[in-house]
């Protein structure tokens, strides 16, 4: 199981997918109660559900992560954990859904990629977010992340966006087929 970790607008969810697309990683597809941004696919990007559907799946102890961010839930169900293929799953989570599938006894190598704040903002608005929008997805990450770099497996600095999508997932590929049996 591979989790990736990294601060909005660090590409971590560009290199999960290239890691899918390209080396036949299994994403695990998590659950939301927000509405599906444009472009985006139920049950592909995100299970979208309602929040009496989340509840639901709460009661039940379904989940083996749970989040809530800027009102929304989201969540990653355990049956998403077992390896039942003999692809490696992966997914993009936040450092407090690491420690809650830690906490659940799940083996995870996680990958932190880790851009500078200043790169970040320049780069969500670059792509046309919102500029409040972006100082609020900025803020939302303060803090979460201190001190996770002696949490994971693997830090990969990406100071100015030098490292390509491709270079990241192959560093993370090459990383985790060495050391995926201490997982």
């Amino acid at each position: 199981m591979l989790i990736i970790i990294g601060e909005s607008a660090s590409g971590k969810s560009s290199v999960a997918r290239y890691l899918v697309d390209n080396f036949h990683f299994q994403n695990i597809v998590t659950y939301t109660t927000r509405e599906p941004r444009e472009g985006e696919i139920n049950d592909i990007d995100y299970h979208f559900i309602s929040k009496l559907q989340f509840e639901h799946l709460l009661t039940l102890d379904s989940f083996a992560e749970t989040a809530v961010y800027n009102g929304w839930y989201y969540g990653s169900v355990k049956e998403d954990y077992i390896n039942s293929s003999s692809k490696t799953k992966i997914a993009v989570l936040t450092p407090h859904g690491i420690r809650q599938i830690r906490k659940n006894g799940i083996d995870i190598y996680v990958v932190y990629i880790k851009v500078p704040r200043r790169d970040r903002l320049i780069k969500i608005l670059q792509r046309g977010d919102d500029i409040e929008e972006a100082y609020r997805r900025n803020l939302s990450d303060m803090g979460q992340f201190d001190g996770i770099e002696d949490e994971v497996d693997l830090v990969i600095q990406n100071v100015g966006y030098k490292k390509s999508i491709q270079q990241i997932a192959e560093k993370i590929k090459l990383f985790y087929e060495i050391n995926k049996n201490k997982y």
